[in-house]
């Protein structure tokens, strides 16, 4: 890793997916106290000052203004850049330990920023004009003009990352960012005193809109000896904090909780410009990816309307037109592998860890084939299956019998010996009770879940309760794999 510095801009605009690691002091003030290091925590200093020194001999290191931080140090990763790292000290200062940090990240492909907590905090505090200060814009600033610097390809808006005091400072600041500004925080063993008053973090503009919790992931973990004597909060999805071994490293804890995070475009980001899709990035995104196949009338009505109503549970969801895409015949191999090009290339932009695919009607019919076709480590990632309208035959060409209630063609494949290929525990099959060409009702008994709807082929127009049927069936499934 190469460790430099570069001047900041103060210009502000949202985007998504940079790295902001705030690792403050676990006892929080920044008013200097005089302690006397045992002998162990001596020798633990010792040991990070030298693996310092090491990397200083191998890097260059530079110091240049970085706006509200004051001096900011840089450590950039071997390769791809990953995401982007703000750092803050530890302790008062900036030393070696604070170094390691910011060394672990970057070898998960972080470009990590060092800043000296105590001086930003004496920054913040000598603003005469404002009476509180708007944290993630600090963050946001500098992740623009480094990350322009150092040729990055594509730009990572910050994730916020803490420890101790740094750890409140870090979900601070992602409650009070704006929309599609930061990608999420993690929050290792948080601090149980107040943040100092210093750095008065301006309350959520009220006037946009937030949706529930935090606008971004939030990653909580703990130390054990602290999970076991003091409460600490769950995380805004209220998921419980993840515990760790005492004698783990915090540089070690913060790098697992990042780097699930931290990603490259040329690994796993593929052009898909030539494929009819819909972006619905959610607001306040959770871990969790919806694809979304349209049926043959194309993206509208039941499929566009579920779509929203899981975006606005905080899923992201790409929506795939069927009418444009299969209007021209794409069998189940070239349909299987535009998918695996969409899935990788969103699970990666949106930091997506649960993949659902859901089909309507024709999208349905089509699902299993793309879906067995995957790669091995692929298919693994997705979590869930749902079929509406779900059909015994797929065709892979619309018809224009097809839209007149006609069968299916001569060249349509049968769906269910391709269903039972798919473990049936995925799987959600959802049918009106008036429908009457639907496989569902023949799926009983097969493990696969089975929901039944009034209506018939649009389920009596009742989209959010599908929507919401989607998501409780695919969270017991989440929960099932642990």
């Amino acid at each position: 890793m190469m460790h430099c510095f570069s001047t900041l801009p103060r210009t502000l605009r949202a985007a998504a997916g940079a790295v902001l690691l705030v690792a403050g002091a676990s006892h929080g003030a920044f008013a200097s106290t005089a302690s006397t290091l045992s002998t162990s925590t001596a020798k633990a200093a010792n040991s990070a000052e030298k693996s310092a020194e090491k990397n200083a001999e191998k890097n260059a290191i530079e110091h240049v203004s970085g706006g509200r931080y004051g001096e900011v140090a840089m450590t950039r990763p071997d390769g791809t850049i990953r995401g982007f790292a703000v750092l803050f000290s530890a302790g008062e200062h900036w030393n070696a330990a604070d170094q390691t940090r910011a060394d672990a990240l970057a070898q998960h492909g972080a470009l990590v920023v060092g800043v000296d907590t105590a001086r930003y905090a004496s920054n913040l505090g000598a603003i005469r004009n404002e009476t509180c200060h708007k944290l993630y814009s600090d963050a946001e600033a500098l992740s623009h003009q480094l990350e322009r610097q150092q040729g990055s390809n594509e730009y990572f808006a910050p994730i916020a990352i803490g420890s101790g005091t740094g750890a409140l400072i870090a979900q601070r600041m992602l409650s009070q960012s704006p929309a599609n500004t930061m990608a999420g925080a993690v929050s290792l063993d948080p601090s149980t005193k107040p943040l100092d008053a210093r750095f008065a973090p301006c309350p959520a503009d009220p006037t946009l809109s937030r949706g529930k919790g935090l606008p971004g992931f939030f990653e909580q973990g703990v130390t054990a000896s602290q999970a076991n004597g003091e409460k600490v909060a769950p995380a805004s999805n209220g998921a419980a904090p993840r515990v760790f071994a005492a004698n783990l490293s915090d540089a070690d804890k913060l790098a697992t909780l990042t780097a699930p995070h931290l990603r490259a475009q040329t690994e796993s980001e593929e052009d898909v410009s030539d494929l009819p899709l819909i972006e619905l990035p959610a607001a306040h995104p959770t871990d969790m990816l919806a694809v979304v196949i349209s049926g043959d009338g194309g993206w509208r009505d039941l499929d566009k309307t579920i779509a929203e109503a899981l975006q606005k549970q905080g899923i992201s969801v790409v929506g795939w037109d069927a009418l444009r895409y299969f209007w021209s015949e794409k069998p189940p191999a070239q349909t299987s592998h535009d998918l695996a090009r969409v899935l990788n290339t969103y699970a990666s932009r949106w930091h997506a860890k649960h993949i659902a695919l859901v089909g309507y009607s024709f999208g349905a019919d089509v699902m299993p084939f793309a879906y067995n076709r995957l790669p091995d480590a692929l298919r693994a990632k997705v979590s869930y299956m749902s079929l509406l309208g779900f059909a015994p035959d797929a065709d892979f060409q619309i018809r224009v019998t097809g839209w007149l209630g006609m069968p299916a063609s001569d060249k349509a494949l049968k769906v269910r010996p391709e269903l039972a290929k798919v473990p049936p525990s995925i799987v959600q099959c959802v049918y009106g009770e008036d429908e009457k060409d639907t496989l569902c009702p023949a799926l009983a008994n097969t493990g696969i879940d089975l929901v039944k709807t009034n209506g018939s082929h649009h389920f009596d127009g009742d989209y959010n309760a599908l929507a919401a049927k989607i998501i409780e069936g695919w969270k017991k499934e989440i929960a099932a794999r642990g």
